[in-house]
């Protein structure tokens, strides 16, 4: 297949009306498939870690949908008007080359949460294959690192079919997936019982209750805040703004909440976030072999979509723009076979860090996106000018660069390590009370529009006062 026969929904520009072909139940579908894998299953062990089952499962679902809330407001209405990806939709605020600073970030996204379902997808397929005596346990890190990479270049064939393949996959896996993974949420409670469940206390609670549940509630605001690299890219297919909103919040919040679940009582009640570690043993060889197959293709079909949103991300790059499609994954698939292959145990030991990296540094620029687009653009663009590079550019500010933008994100991130240390978690007042994502979004958004306002907007930078009609 030829570049020309994909370039139009797999290319940075925005969409027509014409090209723009998903259904709401596409979306919703792509999104649960998107969503739902072994990860969940990790955050929801971090919260299991501070409160029982009960609470975590209230603080976990609160934290969510408030993420959720904001996450939207700042993507969805964008790039679902415009037809344009996260990474393009970031232009208006950081500038026509401080894009790539987003760029950047959703780069390494994909690469750490790809990396992380690329390991879990080969931890639970080599143990299928030993569990079946296919292979000897001996062979396990043989296969591990074999695994890693068919794996990878199965994604690379899937990909050559751009959003096809996205589409396809997720129709296949969205149902199954959300079955299997409430099957799994009976077979604990029929396992443990419902009382035993409830009693089991967590292993690192504070003695301060109102911190435990405020630190569940940041654990499910960074981790949905974290998906703003990826939302544009989905949403932006649908051919209408108004159709994207319930399908994006159905398909990302109660996918994840669900499957996190799991990991929270796995921690509760086993001291391990994944299920299939010790289901074999307590639910026998059959059900065992359903859980672990159920992460290996929940997994697979995640990181094909990961990747995916990568590549349309990097073809904002002038460089790529003139490079094939099959170029530009390759570009996103290197890095996440030399991690999967080479450091997988190194990984996923520092994958909580990880995953606050990206809170620590998305969490203000949902903040500034906000202000950009409602208060100060208007839910305006000049789309001409989003794919100019030059000085012309609206979008040019100085040289490129919004300096608003960079201090308010610098200025978000001082107050995250200011109210919770990512690698500690030691944390300062007024942080249970508020949590950290939350303020940190606001500090963004304020300095933001105050340096706007006071700076940028006198200066003549970035086209606030002729706006489009």
């Amino acid at each position: 297949m030829s570049d020309q026969e994909y370039s139009e929904t797999e290319g940075s520009y925005p969409l027509l009306p014409n090209e723009r072909t998903w259904r709401p139940r596409d979306l919703l579908m792509v999104l649960i498939s998107t969503s739902v894998a072994t990860w969940c299953f990790l955050v929801g062990g971090y919260v299991g870690l501070y409160l029982n089952a009960k609470m975590g499962i209230a603080a976990f679902t609160a934290g969510t949908m408030i993420g959720m809330l904001f996450v939207s407001l700042a993507v969805i209405p964008i790039t679902a008007k415009y037809g344009i990806d996260s990474i393009t939709s970031s232009k208006p605020f950081f500038g026509n080359r401080g894009f790539i600073i987003a760029l950047l970030l959703q780069y390494l996204s994909v690469i750490g949460w790809n990396s992380i379902r690329i390991i879990f997808f080969t931890k639970a397929a080599t143990h299928i294959l030993v569990l079946s005596n296919v292979f000897s346990e001996t062979m396990s890190s043989i296969l591990l690192s074999l695994l890693a990479i068919v794996a990878v270049i199965t994604i690379w064939f899937l990909m050559k079919l751009g959003s096809r393949a996205v589409k396809h996959l997720s129709t296949i896996l969205a149902i199954p997936t959300i079955l299997i993974g409430i099957w799994m949420l009976i077979m604990i409670i029929n396992i443990f019982g419902y009382q035993t469940i409830t009693e089991v206390k967590p292993a690192y609670s504070s003695n301060d209750r109102l911190w435990n549940y405020t630190t569940g509630i940041e654990i499910g605001l960074i981790s949905i805040i974290a998906w703003w690299p990826y939302l544009g890219g989905i949403v932006r297919i649908v051919p209408k703004a108004s159709q994207t909103t319930l399908p994006s919040i159905i398909g990302l919040s109660f996918p994840v909440s669900l499957m996190s679940f799991i990991g929270l009582l796995s921690v509760l009640l086993m001291n391990d976030p994944d299920p299939t570690s010790w289901m074999v043993e307590l639910g026998g060889s059959l059900y065992g072999t359903i859980a672990l197959a159920f992460i290996a293709v929940t997994n697979f079909g995640s990181a094909v979509i990961g990747v995916y949103i990568s590549c349309i991300g990097l073809r904002n790059l002038s460089i790529l723009k003139k490079r094939s499609w099959n170029a530009t994954i390759l570009i996103t698939l290197i890095p996440i076979a030399v991690v999967s292959v080479f450091i997988p145990e190194l990984f996923f030991d520092k994958f909580s860090n990880f995953l606050t990296f990206l809170g620590v540094l998305i969490a203000p620029l949902v903040g500034i996106q906000i202000i950009d687009h409602f208060i100060f653009r208007k839910k305006q663009l000049h789309v001409k000018h989003l794919y100019d590079a030059g000085p012309n550019s609206v979008y040019s500010f100085w040289k490129g660069w919004n300096p608003a933008s960079i201090i308010a994100l610098l200025c978000g991130v001082l107050t995250y390590f200011y109210l919770l240390n990512p690698l500690t978690y030691e944390s300062h007042a007024p942080y249970q009370y508020l949590t950290a994502t939350l303020p940190t979004m606001a500090v963004g958004a304020f300095v933001y529009l105050i340096i706007t306002q006071f700076v940028i907007i006198p200066f003549g930078w970035g086209g606030y006062r002729k706006r489009s009609k």
